[in-house]
């Protein structure tokens, strides 16, 4: 969903930052994941699964792509966007680690909508940590989750057009 909404949104004329974890395969096997700047266009590898292929989840970050996705989180490369997606934020940022000193910072200082793709399963956990931010729960797999924040950013839009 986050990689459609990136190019639905920028088809709507909004300005797009942060950051896809997008899957990689090798002969049909999840062997990791690359981190893509949404507005650098840069793609660089982020996690790899480990040689011990008896743990079937075991997965390594590699610092290339820690630190591209840091740069498309801060403040420079997130000036000015209408939307920014985190994907994802999960066990790694519930444990104050990973992008969660970025996403915090966001919430407080960046005037963007802000998406962050949640794990179903810790959902209600992400949401009791950023409690006092005004936020919705959209379901990836349903078509109308793409809709709905394109209405949030033409609502917010109209609502900064109007206060100028």
């Amino acid at each position: 969903m986050a990689a459609r909404l990136a190019r639905v949104v920028v088809h709507e004329g909004f300005e797009v930052a942060g950051l896809l974890a997008l899957s990689v395969y090798r002969d049909g096997r999840l062997v990791g994941f690359d981190c893509f700047d949404l507005r650098g266009g840069t793609r660089v590898p982020l996690l790899r699964r480990g040689r011990d292929t008896s743990k079937p989840y075991t997965f390594t970050f590699v610092a290339e792509g820690l630190k591209l996705g840091a740069a498309a989180l801060s403040p420079i490369s997130t000036q000015s966007a209408d939307l920014i997606i985190v994907d994802e934020f999960g066990p790694f940022e519930l444990n104050y680690q990973g992008w969660r000193k970025s996403v915090d910072a966001l919430l407080t200082s960046s005037d963007a909508t802000i998406l962050l793709v949640v794990r179903q399963q810790l959902a209600k956990q992400v949401q009791r940590l950023y409690a006092s931010i005004p936020s919705c729960v959209l379901a990836a797999a349903h078509p109308q989750s793409v809709n709905k924040v394109v209405r949030i950013l033409r609502d917010r839009s109209t609502v900064h057009r109007v206060a100028k």
